[in-house]
């Protein structure tokens, strides 16, 4: 009996110790394991409070409620206002300008037309219309010499001869106003010549001019174009300045109802998919947790002592 007691102790002492060893080699390897979470815990709980501290203070705030699109400056409104009243009041006179003008077309096919006429027939019957007051002025000496000298002289050759109508008096007398009429025909060829020259010229002149002035007509007309054009764009150009700005307005007031509308589920999809999409929210896996006991190492070293006892004592009984 004494030795079943004396072993049962000594069984339970050395394992309690070795149980005892067993959890503490455990508790290493438990610690070795949790030892980079355990240093880091403190860290990342702190980093969590002020997180969702800033979150709350964020969500309180809300988004920015003031003015966020700038208002019309006295100079942008004045300025497109004008510019669209300049475009309206000049509509109409550069309508005008374009209707005085439109006529150049018709202007330059009667132009054309004139062009096809016989200018060298209109000179022609110019200077023979114009001729006859000049070729007298310029026969006018030699008419005189004719008359008072050449016929003169004739006529009193042949009453000194007592033979007034004789024949070489006729002769004398019809070739003196033959060479009168040669040189009035040579005179009136030169002038009227002169005369269409004159005629001509003026017809180009003419001509050249009215183009010239119709071009003006030409300029008129699209001069109108161009400027209906301009006040168009003073109108429209005006019109876009404004309605851009309003369009921005009310893209800015979505804007802000949206931003509104959305703060808290931004900032709460910002604080789960940047804070704690880093959480753990599993424990560590595969721990190796101490299961070693000292009392269950005691009892089954006692339980082995009592064993140990019975096969030396009972056998020296």
């Amino acid at each position: 009996m004494f030795g079943q007691i004396l072993g049962a102790v000594a069984g339970g002492l050395l394992g309690r110790s070795g149980a005892k060893a067993d959890r503490k080699a455990q508790q290493a390897q438990l610690d070795a394991q949790m030892e980079g979470y355990n240093f880091s815990k403190p860290y990342i709980q702190r980093s969590y409070d002020r997180a969702e501290g800033a979150l709350n203070d964020v969500l309180d705030q809300g988004a920015y409620t003031g003015q966020t699109y700038a208002s019309q400056n006295p100079y942008f409104s004045a300025g497109n206002h004008y510019m669209g009243g300049m475009g309206a009041m000049g509509a109409q006179g550069a309508f005008d300008i374009n209707q005085a003008g439109k006529g150049f077309a018709q202007n330059y096919n009667d132009l054309y037309n004139q062009t096809q006429g016989d200018r060298i027939k209109t000179a022609q019957d110019y200077a023979i219309a114009n001729s006859g007051g000049l070729v007298n002025a310029a026969m006018r000496d030699d008419l005189r010499n004719l008359q008072e000298n050449t016929l003169t002289g004739i006529d009193q050759a042949a009453s000194g001869s007592g033979n007034m109508n004789s024949s070489r008096a006729g002769v004398a007398e019809a070739v003196a106003n033959r060479g009168f009429a040669d040189r009035q025909a040579d005179m009136t060829a030169n002038i009227q010549d002169r005369l269409m020259d004159r005629s001509m010229n003026a017809q180009n002149r003419q001509f050249q001019d009215a183009m010239m002035a119709n071009q003006g007509v030409a300029n008129s007309y699209f001069g109108g174009i161009g400027a209906m054009r301009d006040m168009g764009g003073f109108m429209t150009g005006a019109g876009n300045n404004l309605m851009g700005y309003q369009q921005g307005y009310l893209d800015d007031q979505r804007r802000r109802y949206e931003d509104q509308r959305d703060f808290a589920l931004n900032q709460n999809m910002k604080y789960q998919g940047g804070i704690l999409n880093n959480a753990v929210y599993n424990s560590a896996q595969n721990v190796n947790a101490p299961t070693a006991s000292s009392a269950a190492g005691g009892l089954g070293g006692a339980l082995s002592g009592i064993g140990l006892a019975d096969s030396i004592f009972g056998k020296v009984g």
